[in-house]
């Protein structure tokens, strides 16, 4: 059939807006944007059919019934309105794709609460006076680390903007060339910096950095010496970097600030258990470090937010700064991190998933393993083997990059079909299942799932199994 003849069967815009399915989805506000949909389903038919990436349609009713059936899921799917719940099996247990840190019952109860009602965010309610929406956060992160004073804005890049921006605007920041990293997005720290310092001034060279070399900046300007944990590398051999509490007492003789850009949040001594790479925030604030910056919802186990802690002239500054207007956090957030502190401060730390993930024991998820893939071979059947193999975790966000966690997997080899038709098939389930894919096998990894999780996670998987057993 000649092409042309084929387009002339797709049907109009309207003819499609008048289709019963279209009508009964379309609202007085969402025309428009239905109308915009509909469009774009043709255009793109129009386009596939004149490429030869789609068939024909031999009659205008199955041109309109392609349109109609698409432009309606299209709709439902707008509507549903939510974000996917997922089942993260891949053993990151902050994994940023999918939102890193996991809040407790306590703060998601926090959170709903402070949504659905009013609250004394800015007021205080014994004088009637306006107060800070920081006070309570702040007075919590001032006993737990030993900090002079604290500020939260909506993330660590926020707090690294505001802190340059405040304290080199006008001057000049610092920085190794050794610690100038690319984070997530590809946002690469050299332009935060550039877009808020007078000057960055990049000392040292990739590997190797001296304290002559911070010296000399100051000489040359600088108003601020940034020292930046590279937590999602490692530069190995012939390297030389200063310790910060070097830098600090080179910051306190010449009356320049230092700055730590930590990242990570620690707040519980990961060493205590063996976990060791990076150092928590409360020895940092004791060796004298001025200002410290990290994340609230990674290894600290709180929402997204970034969190500055230390000196409270420093603070105050960038308090008065108007981009702490524009970079503040709202009340939900607040009242996340907040619940987050207090369990803290209450020694609560089974009440913090995230924190309650990175200790798991692998001994421990083995037992859980060997139960799962006993259960797994029942219901499965003959459509995979499953094994149990020791392996490894992340705690992800960039954190610890080096110290990999113990753990155990559970190994599902297909006896039909390839494992990314398995994956994909388990992320389009509801709940959706991330897992691992390495060779012609996937990998389970329970310590990123709950034990509330698990029965939904053996569904699953053996109806993805079940689902490819007989292909070829």
């Amino acid at each position: 059939m000649d092409i042309r003849e084929s387009l002339k069967k797709l049907p109009s815009v309207e003819r499609v807006l008048e289709d019963e399915r279209i009508r009964a989805r379309t609202g007085r506000l969402s025309r428009r944007g239905v109308i915009r949909l509909v469009r774009d389903r043709i255009d793109a038919l129009r386009e596939e059919v004149r490429s030869g990436a789609a068939e024909p349609p031999a009659e205008a009713d199955e041109a309109l019934g392609r349109i109609v059936g698409e432009t309606v899921a299209e709709i439902d799917s707008i509507g549903g309105g939510r974000l996917r719940t997922v089942i993260n099996a891949t053993g990151v247990v902050l994994h940023t794709n999918l939102g890193r840190a996991r809040l407790g019952r306590r703060a998601v109860e926090a959170i709903s609460t402070a949504a659905a009602r009013c609250t004394d965010l800015e007021i205080d309610l014994a004088d009637g006076r306006r107060a800070s929406r920081h006070r309570r956060v702040a007075r919590l992160l001032r006993l737990l680390t030993g900090a002079g004073d604290a500020l939260v804005v909506n993330n660590n890049a926020a707090a690294v903007l505001l802190a340059v921006d405040t304290l080199a605007r006008s001057g000049a920041v610092a920085v190794s060339r050794g610690e100038l990293v690319e984070i997530g997005g590809s946002f690469r720290l050299p332009e935060i910096l550039g877009s808020a310092a007078g000057r960055v001034m990049e000392v040292g060279t990739t590997n190797r950095t001296h304290l002559g070399d911070y010296e000399k900046a100051i000489d040359d300007g600088a108003t601020l010496l940034l020292k930046v944990h590279t937590s999602n590398y490692r530069v190995v051999g012939y390297t030389s970097e200063v310790p910060l509490g070097d830098l600090t007492a080179l910051g306190a003789r010449r009356g320049v600030p230092v700055m730590y850009d930590q990242g990570s949040g620690i707040l519980f001594p990961l060493e205590e258990e063996g976990i060791e790479g990076e150092e928590s925030i409360v020895p940092i604030i004791e060796r004298g470090v001025d200002l410290l910056s990290c994340s609230a919802d990674k290894v600290l186990g709180g929402p997204q937010a970034g969190l500055l802690l230390g000196r409270g002239d420093l603070i105050e500054r960038m308090r008065a700064n108007h981009l702490s207007r524009a970079l503040r956090v709202d009340k939900l957030t607040l009242a996340g991190l907040e619940q987050a502190l207090v369990h803290y401060w209450r020694g609560e730390f089974d009440e913090l998933p995230s924190l309650g993930m990175i200790l798991l024991p692998a001994d421990g998820l083995r037992r859980r393993c060997e139960a799962l893939a006993a259960e797994l071979r029942s219901s499965a059947g003959a459509g995979a083997r499953i094994d149990v193999e020791a392996g490894e975790s992340s705690i992800g966000g960039g954190s610890f990059p080096s110290n990999p966690l113990p753990t155990a997997l559970v190994k599902v080899t297909l006896q039909a079909g390839g494992p990314e038709r398995l994956a994909q098939s388990l992320r389009r389930a509801d709940p959706a299942v991330l897992v691992r894919v390495k060779g012609d096998a996937i990998y389970i990894d329970l310590r990123t799932v709950t034990e509330e999780e698990q029965p939904f996670l053996l569904e699953r998987l053996a109806e993805g199994i079940g689902s490819h057993r007989g292909r070829k």
